[in-house]
């Protein structure tokens, strides 16, 4: 069901606007059930620098400025695509920006329905979330960095995600572009129905994942039920549920190609036949318990309008649309 929210006439005592309050960015915060509003491309800026561990930040559609990330907050944008449904626009990150989360707190970071096409580098990271989130390519600090069990859940990876030394990533139907290990003997991965692009890994886990790599693999990774885009025949892994199928082929043809915000990644019938995942559907973004949705679950911030100027008697008029799948 889908809810709508309309706030207006809002009284305001001691008001002083500025030109950017009329701009449709828009941020709020909620610390402790109490909801502050911040406008304007640094938004995102002046939400995060009063937020506290635990608090959580909500994003309308537009390009906000980015802030380094030093406290477990929860994030939420309008999503990290066009939105024909829910008529919202992506919300994004538009510079470079740095995760440094100590991994003594209690909180964790949770980022949902973000864009960005930029760098986001991680000096230390640990237990945090992110949904429905696309990132350009995701680096570490230096290869002393912690970053330990980040799980991500219907994310695009567009470049490159680099793990560090000592260090574990969970995908879960994601795009994945480029995966690296710091140290190949002790960074673990694990895929589960995801497409996977020029991925050479040790130690780490596949399942039920569109492989686009022309190698064996390695004895030291597990592999179940994967369609793996390679010329080579003979995979190295201990069980046999894998199939291959040369890059080349015209059925496969559209995943073996750069990486595209536009592709969705959908299977043909011709490649659905060629094999099942582990619970019997099918392999890739769109199969498992859990099949691809870029839609963010939190609310979204549709439709923000203000008023030009006050009334006479001090009230501002204000128009604030949001839509919940939930």
């Amino acid at each position: 069901m889908r809810k709508k929210f309309f706030f207006a006439l809002l009284s305001v005592v001691c008001f002083s606007w500025r030109a950017s309050a009329q701009s449709s960015l828009l941020a709020t915060l909620n610390h402790e059930g109490t909801i502050s509003t911040y406008y304007g491309s640094s938004a995102l800026q002046e939400a995060y620098n009063a937020a506290d561990h635990g608090d959580v930040i909500t994003l309308s559609s537009g390009s906000f400025l980015g802030t380094d990330i030093k406290k477990a907050i929860t994030l939420r944008g309008a999503g990290m695509t066009v939105d024909t449904v829910a008529h919202t626009e992506p919300t994004v990150i538009s510079s470079n920006f740095n995760i440094d989360v100590s991994d003594t707190l209690s909180h964790r970071l949770t980022m949902e329905g973000i864009y960005s096409n930029q760098t986001v580098t991680v000096s230390t990271l640990k237990n945090a979330m992110f949904l429905k989130c696309r990132f350009k390519d995701v680096n570490y600090n230096s290869n002393s960095s912690t970053m330990k069990d980040l799980n991500f859940i219907h994310c695009r990876i567009a470049e490159g995600f680099n793990l560090a030394t000592n260090c574990s990533a969970s995908f879960l139907n994601c795009v994945v572009m480029n995966p690296y290990q710091g140290n190949s003997n002790n960074s673990v991965f694990s895929f589960t129905n995801c497409y996977v692009n020029n991925s050479e890994l040790q130690h780490s886990e596949y399942k039920n994942c569109i492989i686009n790599k022309n190698n064996t693999g390695f004895s030291t990774t597990t592999f179940y039920n994967n369609l793996w885009l390679t010329s080579n025949s003979n995979i190295a892994c201990p069980n046999k549920t894998n199939v291959t199928i040369s890059p080349d082929d015209e059925r496969v043809s559209f995943l073996n190609v750069a990486y595209n915000d536009d592709n969705d990644y959908q299977l043909t019938d011709a490649v659905r036949t060629l094999i099942k995942g582990t619970d019997g559907t099918e392999v890739g973004i769109h199969g498992g318990s859990l099949p691809y949705d870029p839609t963010p679950t939190n609310p979204q911030i549709t439709k923000f309008n203000v008023a030009a100027k006050s009334t006479a008697d001090g009230k501002l008029s204000v128009d604030i649309e949001v839509n919940s799948a939930n």
